[in-house]
């Protein structure tokens, strides 16, 4: 079967899944999804890619637990993905640049549902305005994250400073994958397993050294399903927006993996 038939069959089976789903009769998708987000607030004046206000954050966790997922840590997930154990029906939640509004709006909607969630921190700029993204609010500080990992949520590295990782030399890719590591370590007193790329972009050095680093799963840009078989540098992601209301969501929830294009396997993936 070509590809394209295969993508479009899958895309036909989330549109009828979607339809059950919808009608509360929810089915099994094999594979895992992980939700990411970037910033969450309610300022009119920020028009940024991504910006989700906490009401649509509540609604779209709420739906993702009536649509039939289970919410579980991306630790968790990422763990039970490399033991070879059943994934089907789980969600995780992700919060890409740690922007302080993870803090003030996504932490308290996330504590009320007690949904987990794990943010992917850029150690340099903590406290500081995202030089990767104009117009975007501050990072959060080094407090607030701190604040964020007492009340049990997992941080992650995206670096230290969100740079492309496929321009850089071998000595600044080290210390940016590396450096980064550490600094969550001694800031939550735990080991950090997993890993974003800042933009999306990676390729076989930037996986290879991240691998190296000690990371055990990193996850691109990309959207799709986790699934078995995966290289655990290349790992898919849903992104997600205000738009994504619940007929959208229920479609994407309910595509299998082959609905995806095969750019999900490319090596340099797109803004994040």
């Amino acid at each position: 079967m070509s590809g394209s038939l295969q993508q479009r069959m899958g895309q036909a089976q989330g549109a009828a899944r979607a339809l059950l789903s919808l009608a509360g009769r929810p089915t099994t998708v094999p594979g895992a999804v992980v939700l990411a987000y970037h910033d969450v607030g309610d300022d009119p004046a920020n028009t940024t890619d991504y910006y989700v206000s906490p009401s649509r954050l509540r609604q779209q966790l709420r739906w993702t637990t009536e649509l039939g997922m289970s919410f579980v840590s991306l630790a968790e997930l990422s763990r039970r993905w490399r033991a070879g154990d059943d994934i089907d029906g789980l969600a995780s939640v992700v919060f890409d640049d740690s922007l302080v509004g993870v803090h003030h709006h996504a932490m308290p909607v996330l504590l009320d549902l007690e949904v987990p969630a794990t943010v992917f921190t850029v150690t340099d700029a903590l406290g500081s305005s995202p030089a990767w993204w104009s117009g975007a609010a501050r990072v959060m500080t080094r407090d607030e994250a701190g604040e964020m990992a007492a009340n049990g949520f997992d941080l992650a590295s995206h670096t230290r400073s969100h740079p492309s990782l496929t321009s850089l030399d071998r000595a600044r890719l080290g210390d940016e994958v590396v450096g980064s590591r550490h600094e969550i370590e001694d800031l939550m007193g735990r080991l950090v397993p997993v890993f974003a790329y800042p933009y999306g972009h990676h390729d076989a050095a930037v996986r290879q050294a991240v691998g190296d680093a000690g990371y055990e799963t990193s996850f691109t840009f990309l959207n799709g399903r986790v699934t078995p078989g995966l290289d655990p540098f290349k790992l898919p992601r849903l992104n997600m927006w205000q738009g994504q209301d619940k007929a959208r969501l229920a479609y994407h929830l309910g595509r299998p993996a082959s609905s995806w294009p095969p750019h999900q396997q490319n090596e340099i993936g797109h803004l994040a």
